[in-house]
């Protein structure tokens, strides 16, 4: 008896055989008799299954058929998940956002699957029936019950389109991290250049991040750095309502230009990114830590002054 005929790109039929694999065979351990036929035409691959009637024994064969099919619905959706999707994501850059060079495409791709990854987790724990395996799997279910064959290119053009739409959503959304993340780059740039012509007023800055987020800075000696300077620098960046407290450090930091930074108690920091770009403006000269001693000694001079 024939159960389903399925057209794939011949260049994938092993990996998609290998997911039906492992959804069929419970039935195999059940004695039930499958038969897997693979024929090769052109660039297309039939991959058909029939099944042996009188081997199934322990249930209607209306409802061994429609197990098999969610089954195959099951497998079929996580090759489209793995297989087919960077295929779709990679199309539809290339159709749609053609202008950008080969290697921005690569990295625009490269960030979609991440956060699609992301959002598959999220979903999983929110709300199962919303993950999008799920809406693919109802999809495929819904159309195996009135269809024994199926041709994934064409179930995935004509039945998959809101399925589409949301990767074009999520390819919105990598563009927008990958042109934000390249600027952020732009600046780190312009920044080490300001600190490379920069000559340096002190040797050793050591930062320490205050329980409610402000940062306090001190010299080598271990103290306090609340100069004239800081302070009109402090004024002048007040008077622009945009910047924010770290944009203040930042502009300390390359104007001062120290010879080592060290940050301190950085589970304190409201905005941990500060951190990230710190090391990427001074690289080498930075060193972080969360509790040595001088963090230590600090907190107790701190506590005493209180």
């Amino acid at each position: 008896m024939n159960l389903l005929l399925i057209k794939v790109n011949k260049s994938n039929i092993e990996e998609l055989c290998d997911k039906i694999k492992k959804e069929i065979e419970s039935f195999n351990k059940e004695g039930i008799i499958l038969e897997e036929k693979v024929t090769i035409l052109g660039n297309i691959a039939d991959l058909s299954y029939s099944v042996k009637i009188e081997s199934i024994k322990n249930y209607p064969i209306s409802d061994f058929i429609n197990i098999f099919k969610y089954c195959m619905a099951n497998a079929l959706s996580e090759y489209i998940q793995y297989h087919e999707e960077p295929n779709i994501i990679r199309k539809i850059i290339d159709l749609e956002y053609y202008y950008f060079e080969q290697k921005e495409k690569e990295e625009i791709q490269k960030i979609a699957l991440e956060i699609i990854s992301e959002e598959n987790k999220t979903s999983m724990i929110i709300n199962q029936d919303e993950t999008r395996k799920n809406k693919i799997i109802n999809e495929l279910v819904s159309y195996l019950k009135e269809d024994n064959e199926i041709n994934i290119e064409g179930f995935i053009t004509f039945r998959l389109q809101n399925y589409t739409i949301e990767l074009e959503d999520t390819i919105e959304k990598a563009i927008e991290d990958y042109l934000m993340d390249r600027e952020y780059n732009e600046f780190i740039k312009l920044l080490k250049y300001f600190v490379d012509i920069q000559e340096s007023k002190i040797n050793t800055i050591h930062i320490v991040i205050e329980q409610d987020h402000n940062y306090k800075m001190y010299d080598g000696d271990n103290n306090l750095i609340n100069n004239d300077y800081l302070k009109d620098i402090a004024k002048e960046m007040t008077d622009h309502q945009y910047l924010s407290y770290e944009d203040i450090l930042i502009s300390t930091l390359i104007t001062m230009a120290p010879q080592k930074i060290f940050i301190h108690r950085i589970n304190n920091a409201h905005q941990p990114e500060i951190i990230k770009t710190i090391g990427r403006v001074f690289t080498t000269k930075v060193k972080v830590c969360n509790g040595c001693d001088w963090c230590n000694i600090n907190s107790n001079v701190n506590n005493n002054e209180n």
